[in-house]
């Protein structure tokens, strides 16, 4: 299943990817002793026109498909995994932005298409109070992935009347604010166990004017513009990026561990570690249950965007059967880096080899919410037809 569903498009932006391999492979340790991608990874990125592909055309953006969006971070992942992140979930955040950002807002926030990128995200951790012409933001939020190298942030917050919520059928209201990243304090706290460069840092902003013109509310704000993407409920729409990380991260390790595998024998053995019949044994097990995870990520993916080329509405299994594809990407992946760095040995506890570096980015990827153990009771809700869970 490799070449039927690519597009033209599809094609040239996965050859785009491909282009910035050296790039991003060569300043991949830098951007974890800085903890924030290198201006040239960042400047090959934008000059191949990724981050733009998540955008709109009306914005002049490249609106490419979900599988397209999904082999492109998947290829970038596989260079590196903190530049596979920074450009899959700063992509996608800029994506739902320009997609529900009122007219206004979205010329500004992406006048330069090229280079407009956006961090943050949607977790309601701030407080907006509405006054004449937009709202009053404060707030401490977390994990904002790109944060250093970003044009504009994306804060969500509840909105509040004096202290309390104001509600909609007794629901918080939220809305998600576009502002520059210079109007935010970033708290230089991104000292983590994986994906390091990815400067996935808190931030801070206190009682600043943001207006009407630079906010949503994604999940009661219908899209404006851009892809059917976007009209999926945020887990979803998020899942998309996450599966190309696990993928190509879960590729890289097993690419890693093969070539070690056919130089030097371990300690103890007398032959190399690709002449062992129980490596081999675990290497063809890896490889194939990597293959079936990209198989059905793809084929899941594939049925969910058929239904709006054909002008239906997604099905609820539909949904469910793409995110858990997802989910099931990153267990797969995070196995298949285990069964590598154990077989590797002592050579893979160096922070320099590329294989220790798949094995930590796929651990901390796997601690967010949308391959989380809870995405799996979401998922079984819809498979024993008990629930309608809101984020699937």
């Amino acid at each position: 299943m490799e070449d039927f569903f690519r597009t033209e498009q599809h094609t040239a932006l996965l050859e785009a990817a491909r282009s910035v391999r050296e790039v991003v492979e060569s300043t991949a340790e830098q951007a974890e002793r800085d903890g924030t991608l290198t201006q040239e990874a960042l400047g090959a990125l934008t000059e191949a026109g990724l981050f733009r592909s998540f955008l709109p055309r009306e914005l002049g953006g490249g609106e490419a498909e979900p599988l397209a969006l999904i082999e492109v971070v998947e290829e970038v992942a596989s260079q590196d995994g903190s530049t596979g992140w920074c450009l899959g979930m700063q992509g996608i955040i800029s994506g739902i932005a320009a997609a529900l950002l009122p007219e206004e807002g979205a010329r500004e926030v992406f006048a330069d298409p090229t280079r407009a990128i956006c961090a943050g995200g949607f977790p309601p951790m701030g407080r907006a109070r509405p006054i004449e012409g937009g709202y009053r933001v404060s707030g401490h939020f977390r994990f904002g992935s790109g944060c250093r190298h970003a044009t504009w942030m994306v804060l969500t917050c509840v909105e509040v009347e004096g202290d309390q919520p104001r509600l909609d059928a007794g629901v918080p209201r939220m809305r998600s604010f576009c502002v520059p990243r210079q109007r935010v304090t970033i708290l230089d706290n991104w000292q983590s166990a994986g994906l390091e460069g990815t400067a996935s840092c808190d931030y801070t902003i206190d009682d600043e004017f943001v207006p009407d013109t630079h906010s949503f509310a994604m999940g009661s704000d219908a899209p404006r513009r851009g892809s059917p993407l976007f009209e999926l409920p945020v887990l979803s729409v998020a899942a998309v990026p996450h599966a190309g990380l696990a993928l190509g991260l879960g590729r890289q390790a097993l690419l890693e561990i093969a070539e070690q595998a056919r130089g030097v024998a371990r300690l103890g053995s007398t032959s190399p570690l690709a002449e062992r019949q129980v490596f081999q044994r675990d290497f063809a097990r890896a490889t194939t249950r990597l293959r079936g995870a990209r198989g059905l990520v793809f084929s899941s993916y594939q049925r969910l965007w058929r239904a709006y080329i054909e002008g239906r509405e997604s099905s609820l299994e539909d949904r469910a059967d793409a995110g858990a594809a997802t989910t099931q990407a990153y267990e797969v992946a995070t196995e298949v880096a285990t069964f590598a760095f154990r077989a590797a040995g002592a050579r893979a506890l160096f922070r320099e080899g590329r294989l220790q570096r798949c094995f930590r980015d796929i651990q901390a990827g796997s601690q967010h919410i949308v391959p989380g153990d809870e995405s799996w009771e979401r998922f079984g809700q819809v498979y024993l037809g008990v629930g309608r869970p809101v984020m699937v």
